[in-house]
């Protein structure tokens, strides 16, 4: 079985930093994401198929509500 106890003394203000730079990580690698690959298939662009708004906007409030409690 696996054994995290040594998570327990880990302080709570570095986990939350630990996983906010995570967030970050995950939205700089989602601006690397090719248009034609966003788009492929799509007869008409709009603004709101741009798929990095949407994954970018996520990962603010999610980053947010981490940040907060």
């Amino acid at each position: 079985m696996l054994n995290f106890n040594w998570l327990a003394g880990i302080p709570i203000g570095v986990a939350k930093s630990i996983f906010l730079i995570l967030f970050a990580l995950i939205g700089v690698l989602v601006l690397f994401v090719p248009k034609d690959y966003m788009y492929e298939g799509l007869k008409e662009i709009k603004w709101y198929h741009n798929i990095k708004i949407w994954a970018l906007g996520d990962l603010i409030f999610i980053s947010l509500v981490y940040y907060i409690f």
